[in-house]
């Protein structure tokens, strides 16, 4: 008896075995390790060339930082100063000084709002064509 349930206990065992192993899987398309979340990571681009002449200067910066970044994200945030080059409306290409905004955060429609809406605030103030935003999917520890 125990010779013809043997093979059906192994089939069942396997089964079971192979269930339980599902569980200790985590499908994660970055395949993000277990202590690390998936979050978004944006950079926005901030030039520094105002049209007409002259430049968002430190005490400028510092007003748009205190005044816009800070409220929007106040979990935080990381501004590098950057030197690029890019292409205008009108076919001239244009390098400047720039500041780089780099923002890690949960992939929800508060935030995404808060972001346009921060580019959109630079460009009305210093007269800008654009913010460049850089948007990825990162996994993230704290």
């Amino acid at each position: 008896m125990i010779r013809r349930l043997a093979p059906r206990i192994l089939v069942v065992a396997t089964a079971l075995l192979a269930g339980c192993h599902a569980d200790w899987v985590r499908e994660h398309p970055l395949g993000c390790r277990l202590d690390e979340q998936r979050l978004v990571r944006d950079a926005l681009y901030f030039g520094r060339a105002i049209p007409g002449g002259g430049e968002v200067d430190e005490a400028a910066w510092q007003r748009f930082e205190s005044d816009v970044l800070g409220p929007a994200f106040p979990r935080g945030y990381t501004v590098l100063d950057a030197h690029g080059h890019w292409r205008g409306a009108d076919g001239t290409t244009i390098g400047e000084a720039n500041r780089v905004v780099i923002l890690v955060h949960a992939d929800d429609s508060v935030t995404e709002s808060r972001v346009r809406e921060v580019a959109a605030r630079y460009r009305t103030i210093f007269r800008q064509e654009s913010v460049l935003r850089e948007r990825a999917a990162v996994c993230a520890s704290f």
